[in-house]
């Protein structure tokens, strides 16, 4: 290949697919940050779930702590949009991910000194689930600030990209770092990671992210947003069928260390590999979307990733083959990946800007729901067992997809504003 077709082919990418977004020096520092942070939050998150795994073996104690940390994102992260419409949602991003970094200091050095203990780590999750609940919505409204509208999906997606990459890299260090350093060590370089995003988010300009207007008071803050949403059916069925997918989602996460180790015998190795399926599969619907997001249609995604997730729930319940059950978690990671990417994008696209943070918000309940479900899911496994309790949710979240996404789907729901 002469050099003439290679310089079309890297013009191409640069321009014709969501690479372009590198073309912003502010959307490559944010990219960075959320390089580093996903890391973090991948290793804090399955680091947590371990640990309590690890010290009371319960399904139940491990749906709680999925609980303690999301449950202040549904109850907090309204009042997260409302700060993220009324201050600078960059400097708000900075406290947040160094209060991070402190909070993983703490969690490895209770650790070193075997200081922790179940209600410690629980207490520590519920911290960790109020900075997300102030983090997330001002992070989520930044990338229409650093980018052209006509490259958000590419921005978005390329934005994915290292949730899949983390999810990845977070399977193929996991068990080796817990048998070299211990879990400990794993929140040491979570610390880490989240001082090197802090680090780059300095890099960032703060005035293109100063709010449009001055706040009033939080109630008026709030109606306003509701209001907004609500009149917005678009907007409205997103975060429905969101929040219902999410919800029986979580199952997976859940019963996933307690599925390694009794159902494939396999303990944290079992639990790395199911993972490391779930990341290959998430990295390969991002590298779909950077190349043809802006070509497809949103919402017909929303709706076949949903059914598919339930299906492969199912095939990932009714086998005990290593390598099905690989393949299957590939599927879940990979269609999970496509449905959150599309509904953000979409939620993004739909939202003016001054009620973004809001609209981003009540969003996050699409994601942060799951606090409902690894509490029901955790007591359902105890009583009905793991395998009953991934089928039922397969279904359930196969019948969403039909039921909502028919309505998301109509030519009668329009966008009013």
């Amino acid at each position: 290949m002469n050099s003439k077709n290679l310089s079309r082919i890297a013009l191409f990418i640069k321009y014709k697919t969501g690479f372009e977004a590198f073309t912003s020096r502010e959307y490559r520092f944010f990219w960075l940050a959320a390089a580093f942070s996903n890391i973090g939050i991948w290793c804090l998150g399955y680091g947590r779930i371990w640990l309590m795994h690890e010290m009371t073996g319960s399904t139940k104690m491990v749906g709680l702590v999925g609980f303690f940390t999301l449950s202040p994102v549904l109850l907090l992260s309204v009042l997260g949009g409302v700060l993220a419409d009324s201050r600078n949602r960059l400097i708000n991003v900075r406290i947040t991910r160094m209060l991070f970094s402190l909070l993983a200091l703490v969690t490895a050095i209770l650790l070193f000194y075997d200081l922790i203990n179940p209600f410690l780590l629980l207490t520590i999750s519920l911290c960790a689930g109020i900075l997300l609940a102030l983090d997330l919505p001002s992070r989520a409204s930044m990338l229409p600030a650093l980018v052209d509208k006509r490259l958000l999906p590419g921005a978005i997606s390329l934005y994915s990209i290292v949730f899949g990459a983390s999810a990845i890299i977070g399977p193929l260090i996991f068990a080796p770092l817990v048998k070299f350093a211990g879990i400990q060590g794993v929140f040491f370089i979570i610390s880490s990671c989240y001082f090197l995003t802090y680090l780059s988010l300095l890099k960032m300009n703060a005035n293109l992210h100063q709010p449009e207007k001055k706040q009033r008071n939080i109630r008026s803050e709030l109606s306003d947003g509701f209001i907004y949403i609500f009149n917005n059916k678009s907007i409205r069925y997103l975060i429905i069928l969101g929040v219902s997918v999410t919800i029986f989602f979580s199952s997976f996460d859940t019963l996933l260390p307690k599925y390694s180790e009794e159902w494939l015998s396999g303990g944290v190795e079992s639990f790395s590999k199911i993972l490391l399926g779930s990341g290959i599969g998430g990295l390969i619907a991002t590298s779909f979307l950077i190349f043809y997001g802006t070509q497809v249609n949103h919402k017909i995604i929303i709706i076949l990733s949903c059914i598919g997730i339930g299906i492969a729930f199912i095939l990932f319940a009714a086998s005990k083959n290593i390598l099905i059950i690989f393949v299957a978690a590939a599927f879940v990671g990979g269609l999970k990946t496509l449905f959150n990417t599309m509904s953000t994008t979409l939620a993004q696209v739909l939202a003016d800007n001054i009620f973004r943070g809001r609209v981003m918000s009540v969003h996050q309940l699409t994601w942060s729901s799951s606090a409902i479900g690894s509490l029901i899911v955790g007591f359902s496994a105890e009583f009905f067992g793991i395998r009953l309790t991934l089928v039922v949710c397969g279904a359930f979240i196969v019948l969403m997809g039909f039921l909502v996404g028919r309505k998301l789907t109509t030519k009668r729901v329009e966008n009013t504003r």
